[in-house]
């Protein structure tokens, strides 16, 4: 897998050592055309359920609920390992095995990048070949992928699905972190993404030097988060992921229980971070409720419209590529982030003008547009 010039990371074919089999363009889960199998395990009808870690200190750590954990340690338990991402260095995010607790902090913590894979499908067969329990965690893609190259269902092995908004190129991160650098004329030496530190349903994005200052913004002022939100430097295949829909890839599906939560659950523990989740396999099911027997998560039963509520488009991705996208991903390379932010998310268009968002003039704009179609309405309108 290399670094394509729009910052994703793409398959290379060794011609020398390739026998012609065809077996990579059969299960690669991006091919145009490809047909994506159902799971033979999966539910007709997935369950829903709001959740977080017991033990708060865990809660805390973790990017909202603190489930991943739970479902980790669980496996630790019984002997297992667990396969999930980590940071290799600042701006490059990779597959890693984690065999106890202290190994597995790295893995939480959002990465909003495309993380290196390596030979972790290998080595999750080779764990699973031992008889050895696995925990498997990434994107839906990613899950899907593993089942692909396994060919069967291991019983000894759990699949967690991560929700996503979709991948966003490399270049936006690394742009990102040569302006923050270049501003306070210091080496980042990590971010966090998701600081919630302040309050989880508004995060900050958390900037720590080697020198052991740190910024912070707010998840709505952040231009990373808000460029990368904006869809205009995603993935080709992110558009319509055909692996954001039901049945979800796996076992489990982890995400954040975003939406009206202030209404349906005023007493829930919202500021700490709230977790949603999909049951998808009976598999997934019994052991969700094992741990919440267990007393080591908070389960409550949901509809599935209250999770998908908050962040529809995620769990059911179809969007019709911008046509931006492909100057956006040139521009990348070239410009810096700042000018592309301002343009892109600080301004909109209004006719032939682009015009501050938010501003006097778009509000004036927005009242006017929103008085004509009023107007428009009633002169419609049949007589009665």
């Amino acid at each position: 897998m290399v670094w394509s010039k729009e910052g994703f990371l793409t398959p290379e074919v060794d011609v020398n050592a390739c026998i012609n089999c065809g077996a990579c363009v059969k299960a690669c889960p991006a091919q145009p055309g490809h047909q994506q199998k159902q799971q033979s395990t999966a539910l007709e009808t997935p369950s829903a359920y709001g959740g977080w870690h017991a033990e708060e200190d865990t809660h805390l750590a973790s990017s909202s609920g603190g489930i991943f954990t739970a479902l980790a340690d669980e496996v630790f338990a019984a002997g297992g390992c667990v396969f999930g991402v980590v940071w290799a260095n600042k701006d490059t995010a990779r597959f890693s095995k984690a065999e106890n607790k202290e190994e597995l902090a790295a893995m939480r913590g959002s990465k909003y990048t495309q993380a290196i894979p390596g030979m972790v499908y290998r080595e999750v067969r080779a764990e699973l070949k031992k008889g050895r329990r696995v925990l498997f965690c990434g994107t839906a893609c990613q899950v899907y992928a593993l089942r692909q190259y396994l060919r069967k269902d291991y019983e000894n092995l759990l699949l967690v699905d991560i929700l996503c908004h979709g991948v966003p190129s490399r270049n936006l991160l690394l742009g990102y972190i040569r302006e923050w650098e270049r501003q306070e004329g210091k080496a980042i030496e990590r971010i966090r993404f998701r600081d919630k530190a302040t309050d989880w349903q508004n995060y900050q994005v958390t900037k720590i030097f080697t020198d052991g200052s740190t910024i912070s913004h707010c998840n709505k002022e952040d231009m990373f988060i808000r460029l990368f939100i904006g869809d205009l430097a995603l993935n080709q295949a992110c558009y319509a992921c055909p692996h954001a829909r039901f049945p979800r890839a796996g076992d489990i599906t982890l995400g954040d229980f975003w939406g009206n939560l202030q209404h349906l659950h005023p007493d829930w523990p919202i500021r700490k971070g709230i977790g949603s989740l999909l049951t998808n396999t009976d598999k997934g099911k019994r052991i969700l409720k094992s741990l919440e027997e267990s007393g080591q998560i908070h389960l409550h039963p949901e509809p599935v419209e209250n999770l998908l509520q908050g962040q529809r488009t995620t769990y059911l991705r179809q969007a019709p590529v911008p046509a931006k996208r492909e100057s956006t991903l040139k521009r990348l390379n070239t410009e810096p982030i700042p000018r592309l932010y301002r343009e892109l998310c600080q301004r909109v268009q209004c006719g032939p003008f682009l015009i501050r968002k938010n501003g006097l003039i778009h509000r004036a704009y927005n009242r006017l547009r929103r008085m004509k179609n009023q107007l428009m309405s009633k002169v419609s309108r049949p007589v009665s």
